[in-house]
């Protein structure tokens, strides 16, 4: 193989690795296509067929709009305030609204919106016409609470405004509803301090003289984000969308846009369902050792949901039966989603080299540990990652020296052979195997270490934890672009040098390709998180003392 062929296995890599970055930035970030607003047949979304569920799912009856959401309606129905419930934990902000007991506005006092209002929580559930979106559950029974002929159940509470107190870990509040037929029934939120997951118990208690017979269902609905535009280096967006968990795929994502085109439906054992956006999640939990239905929908405005109704259940007159369903509402914090439901942790979308994410955050996590500044603990992770490749690196700078070394001997064959370039290639080749150098030397290692930074790059693009993370002196959020663009400069001007050390390619386009590249990778870069920049800066200047340490040791021993 001769040198041209070697660089330009060396220029595919590098090219790899940058279009790799941008292409994956613009699937997980490119704003989801707003679609058109969907006039939907009626009979398919708002009363699916009693073929696709265990139980018809109530979408009829006098609170119609609070489960098919039309923006006129949502507006129109707006729920006045005495029958909503105000709810303060230490992580969240909870509206819940007594017409079915949905959770309908949440935000979460520990993740601020923005480093300009830290007093703002994220809001992340609200019924607002730009958002609108919400968590339903309930009970499916032909009496209620929820059922096709009445709608929603109406619950009483006793206390409007509940906020846990600093010595309560765990509060309870308590949902009433009694059916005509006398089966009393208890929707009961559990919240935990320090926890995002709220438990929801249905406490049945028949007093009735008949069988109670009802179904668990959950849903959650959001609209779509609309589409404000992006360009190649232009402001982009996560993935929004849905999230499901089956037998055959631990987690399958659910655009938008592919729920208009190709419905989802598949019947479970326990399972889960979520939307998922940057760094915050929802899912809804049902009872692991029932079978669920789930189904994705789609409404009118640009309004999508993910559901699950599970088979029916059976209180026998004089009996109490509890049916808990999990919620989730909050980052996406691996140990805590872990703890929801197996495989939730994967709505962290690491991509196709999650096996190595996982080990690279959890050292990423230990530097933080032991510095306690995120930005100190990517330097530090980068050290330590750099030094596990130290061999594999200095084996490519060691063949890059030696072939530096070579340049005027090069140089003399490209001049001996200017009109020949087959025989160019042919003498070049001799050279090396008279100087032993394997051409190949210098790309392989370069090529083995790619997966690894992919892997790195999900790790500091996805983790929550670094969201509004501060470094030191203007980076004030490592998960947003450096508001001067230094740390770019830098990393474009540490590349320039870096190819400095490199020996030039014979091939004058090649050449010119290679001063390109430090432009091509700054201008790249000028949006990227500053913890990815400021990782690829450490990286590179780690790599130019390395490389210069080895080129200086090979031209003293040519001397």
């Amino acid at each position: 193989m001769d040198k041209q062929n070697i660089r330009l296995i060396f220029l595919g890599a590098i090219f790899f690795v940058g279009m790799f970055l941008f292409t994956a930035w613009q699937t997980d970030h490119a704003p989801q296509p707003q679609a058109a607003t969907a006039i939907v047949d009626k009979q398919t979304t708002e009363n699916p067929a009693i073929s696709d569920l265990p139980m018809p799912l109530i979408e009829q009856g006098s609170a119609a709009a609070s489960m098919a959401p039309n923006a006129a309606k949502i507006l129109a129905n707006k729920p006045d305030a005495q029958r909503i419930l105000n709810i303060t934990t230490d992580t969240m902000h909870v509206k819940i609204d007594a017409l079915g007991g949905d959770l309908i506005q949440m935000s979460l006092p520990k993740y601020p919106a923005s480093l300009q209002d830290p007093a703002q929580g994220f809001v992340l559930l609200d019924e607002s016409e730009q958002l609108y979106y919400t968590i339903q559950t309930g009970l499916l029974s032909e009496e209620g609470p929820d059922s096709s002929a009445n709608g929603r159940a109406l619950y009483s509470f006793n206390q409007q405004n509940v906020e846990m107190d600093p010595d309560e870990s765990v509060m309870n509040v308590d949902l009433h509803y009694t059916t005509k037929s006398g089966v009393k029934i208890i929707k009961r939120f559990i919240f935990e301090r320090g926890s995002y997951i709220i438990r929801t118990h249905f406490i049945i208690d028949n007093k009735s003289q008949e069988n109670y017979q009802a179904s668990t269902f959950g849903r959650i609905k959001r609209r779509a984000p609309v589409s404000e535009g992006s360009s190649m280096f232009g402001a982009m967006r996560t993935y929004t969308g849905a999230a499901i968990n089956t037998p055959t795929t631990k987690y399958k994502k659910l655009p938008f846009d592919d729920m208009q085109k190709k419905p989802f439906k598949e019947d479970v054992m326990g399972g889960w369902a979520a939307m998922v956006e940057h760094y915050f999640a929802t899912a809804i939990v049902p009872p692991v050792d029932v079978r669920n239905h789930y189904q994705t929908e789609t409404f009118a405005d640009n309004v999508y949901g993910i559901r699950f109704v599970s088979s029916a259940d059976v209180v026998v007159p004089g009996a109490q039966k509890i049916i808990e369903i999990k919620v989730y509402t909050g980052p996406e914090v691996a140990q805590q989603l872990k703890a929801v439901a197996p495989g939730l942790e994967l709505t962290i979308d690491y991509g196709m080299f999650w096996f190595l994410c996982q080990p690279i955050f959890w050292l990423l996590s230990k530097m933080h540990e032991v510095f306690g500044n995120w930005g100190v603990a990517i330097i530090f992770t980068t050290i330590l990652i750099k030094a596990m490749f130290y061999k594999l690196s200095a084996s490519s700078y060691k063949s890059m020296g030696n072939m530096r070394k070579l340049q005027p001997k090069i140089e003399a064959l490209k001049l001996r052979h200017a009109d020949d370039k087959q025989k160019f290639s042919q003498s070049m080749m001799e050279l090396y195997k008279q100087e032993k150098i394997n051409p190949l030397g210098g790309c392989l290692p370069i090529l083995v270490q790619i997966p690894v930074f992919i892997a790195l790059y999900y790790v500091l693009l996805e983790s929550v934890e670094l969201r509004q993370a501060p470094f030191m002196w203007w980076i004030k959020d490592l998960s947003a672009k450096d508001p001067y663009y230094v740390l770019p400069i830098i990393m474009g001007i540490s590349m320039f040098v870096q190819q400095r050390l490199n020996p030039t390619p014979p091939d004058p386009i090649q050449a010119k390709v290679m001063m390109f590249m430090p432009l091509f990778f700054t201008f790249l870069f000028l949006q990227f998180p500053s913890g990815l920049v400021l990782y690829w800066v450490v990286n590179n200047l780690l790599s130019i003392l390395q490389q210069w340490m080895i080129t200086r040791k090979i031209e003293k021993s040519a001397k």
